[in-house]
């Protein structure tokens, strides 16, 4: 029988070093005998440099993020609207780690290949294993099967999936595989402010997730944004009032 294990599972810190902090030590209390970074870890406004900090002194397995990918574009190939931002962590954030970032692996097998760990699907960050958004009418629904099985096309074998990039929790089984999106330290949309991780167990030779939530000072985050100049303002209102969207 495989040993009883447990894996700490963040991802999507977007630069928030005040929740990153809270959820660090969330998972020290929990003990994890391997932690896994999903990804977007800078691509914010919070103190993103501390927040690089703290996600470096984690020791994780890293993989890269659609966000952490722009890290190295010029600034003219950045759409429009994500280029003040970019500009400003060209500003912040030491060369050396950008580029780390932007080439990170797109995913890692874990556990002897029990676990494939991406940020949104094992192909590409820019996609989503388990959720879709319809940004027309603000509706999340669940992928079925088939959209599943197409997204995972070539990379089977593997009893847990592990994602992020949603900025939502979600748990599916399908046969007897564990398909798992951890929700996000910052930003999340389901209406609750506080950082969001997940708990990978196996025991007994079963795998199973807990998605943790942990309170944070997220007035001193936004304080910081505020206080910093940083270039997206309304960065303020996803930290403090956070989206609540509705499943279809």
């Amino acid at each position: 029988m495989s040993a009883d294990l447990r894996l700490a599972v963040l991802s999507d810190v977007h630069g928030n070093a005040f929740a990153a902090q809270a959820v660090i030590q969330d998972i020290r209390a929990c003990s994890p005998d391997l932690t896994v970074n999903l990804g977007d870890q800078v691509w914010g406004q919070a103190d993103p440099l501390r927040a690089l900090e703290l996600q470096r002194g984690l020791d994780a397995v890293e993989v890269r993020g659609n966000n952490d990918e722009l890290l190295e574009r010029p600034l003219d190939d950045l759409p429009e609207h994500k280029r003040a931002l970019g500009n400003w962590l060209a500003a912040t954030l030491p060369l050396t780690e950008r580029k780390r970032l932007a080439t990170l692996p797109l995913r890692a097998a874990l556990v002897g290949g029990e676990v494939l760990a991406s940020h949104g699907t094992p192909a590409t960050p820019w996609d989503s294993l388990l959720l879709h958004f319809d940004y027309d009418t603000r509706l999340f629904r669940r992928r079925s099967e088939s959209e599943l099985s197409e997204r995972l096309q070539g990379f089977g074998g593997h009893r847990v999936y592990l994602v992020g990039h949603m900025h939502r929790a979600d748990t599916r089984t399908v046969g007897d595989t564990l398909l798992v999106g951890t929700g996000p330290v910052n930003w999340p949309n389901d209406g609750d402010r506080r950082a969001a991780w997940t708990l990978l167990e196996r025991r007994g030779g079963q795998w199973q997730a807990e998605h943790r939530r942990v309170t944070y000072d997220w007035d001193a985050a936004a304080r910081w944004i505020r206080e910093s100049g940083a270039p997206e303002q309304g960065e303020i209102d996803l930290i403090l009032n956070p989206a609540s969207d509705a499943w279809a």
